[in-house]
């Protein structure tokens, strides 16, 4: 164990203080500066296109940099005979192997992580769709205004005590991300904090609704002042933001509850209104296009066990395409029975289920059971692909 944490602290190291891992962290950064303005001309929902747009991005940023990464701790040493120190030891190969690609995945994983809070915070920021809008001052001073204050911070710790510039300005920027994207968590554009509940006056408690236990926890009934909690008492449904929104199957619950017409519209619209907090369901879908990384990263490291850095990245892009269209042409024949069809759709990787874009794009609420079975099978997949990469490995003369 000792031998893999040290293959995995050395290739996380080797990873983030390459330049080009600096570059892109940096390029994406300024992209999400960028990117409200360059999605204010779509003629139907701006904010739409800006979620498509970032999360594109991300998923973009973590290709490059999962080829890049991968070609840099295993062609690359393999070409410069560096990787003969440490195979030359009484280490397996497989081991050798496995650690380079948890080292790889950890710092995408940074990258990710920094890109994600630059994305929440371009969603919070929103795209200004009327002249009578303002920009939102608190996301500009904590987000492009601490970059800018961290690059120069690194700037001076270059000038003073010779720390390399790049990887310097990442470990800057990745705690002053976390902090600012916390005090986002709690404060509105006008620096006051943010209501943690979503209401929804109800005029009228059905008489079906009994006890509190009835609504399990979904929802809190708080009757109007000076009433008690009876049915048939107006009040105020409320539900708590921390939840996150009300997923389709606790809507048809808490409609199933009473045929009330005035009570069902008004639960649809606090569905509505919690579906507005996007947050949850974002993060959900970027810790998924994380998960996509992570494929890639076994394939990458794959690639670069017999491929230079300009042929696996191509292997990644291939991957990645061909991924993306298994449901719409396999899945099909699959049905169909085509045995050769059968065997392409289980055996390539189906980027589609990590794609969320549907899903938000029809304000679906994205379980939690679907991202643990995808993670399921992204640990299964990476697994699987590893051990070809350490046969590939194995027989790859490095002397």
């Amino acid at each position: 164990m000792n031998k893999l944490a040290a293959i995995i602290a050395n290739t996380f190291l080797q990873t983030v203080r390459q330049p080009i891992f600096a570059i892109l962290v940096l390029a994406t950064l300024g992209s999400f500066v960028i990117a409200p303005p360059l999605t204010a001309w779509t003629l139907d929902d701006d904010n739409k296109m800006l979620r498509d747009l970032g999360l594109s991005t991300l998923l973009i940023q973590g290709l490059f940099l999962a080829a890049f990464s991968a070609a840099g701790v295993i062609s690359i040493e393999i070409e410069q005979k560096t990787v003969m120190t440490v195979v030359s030891k009484p280490l397996p190969r497989v081991l050798f192997v496995f650690g380079k690609f948890i080292g790889v995945f950890a710092a995408v994983t940074v990258a990710h992580y920094v890109a994600t809070i630059a994305f929440l915070m371009c969603m919070r920021h929103g795209v200004i769709q009327r002249a009578s809008e303002s920009p939102d001052p608190t996301v500009i001073l904590l987000g492009p205004g601490l970059v800018l204050l961290m690059l120069l911070a690194a700037s001076i710790a270059n000038y003073l005590f010779d720390w390399k510039f790049l990887p310097t300005a990442v470990a800057f920027i990745v705690p002053a991300l976390t902090a600012a994207i916390c005090v986002l968590a709690f404060i509105d554009r006008d620096w006051k904090l943010k209501s943690s509940e979503t209401t929804q006056e109800l005029d009228a408690l059905p008489a079906e609704i009994t006890s509190k236990e009835m609504l399990k926890d979904i929802v809190e009934f708080r009757p109007a002042e000076g009433k008690r909690w009876l049915p048939g008492a107006n009040g105020t449904l409320v539900r708590e933001n921390w939840k996150g929104p009300i997923n389709d199957a606790d809507r048809a619950y808490l409609l199933g509850l009473s045929t009330n017409y005035k009570y069902r519209l008004q639960v649809d619209f606090l569905v509505s209104e919690t579906r507005k907090l996007t947050t949850p369901d974002l993060l959900k879908a970027a810790f998924l296009i994380l998960l996509a990384l992570g494929v890639l990263c076994a394939i990458a490291i794959a690639a670069s066990t017999r491929l230079g850095t300009v042929w696996t990245l191509l292997v990644c892009v291939i991957a990645l395409c061909v991924g993306l269209v298994t449901d719409h042409y396999l899945e099909p024949l699959d049905a169909q029975g085509v045995r050769w069809a059968e065997v392409l759709y289980r055996a390539l990787p189906n980027f589609q289920m990590y794609w969320m874009i549907d899903a938000l794009s029809d304000d679906r609420v994205i379980p939690w059971s679907y991202v643990a079975g995808v993670a399921g099978y992204s640990a299964v997949f990476c697994g699987a692909i590893l051990l070809i990469a350490a046969a590939l490995f194995e027989t790859r003369e490095v002397g």
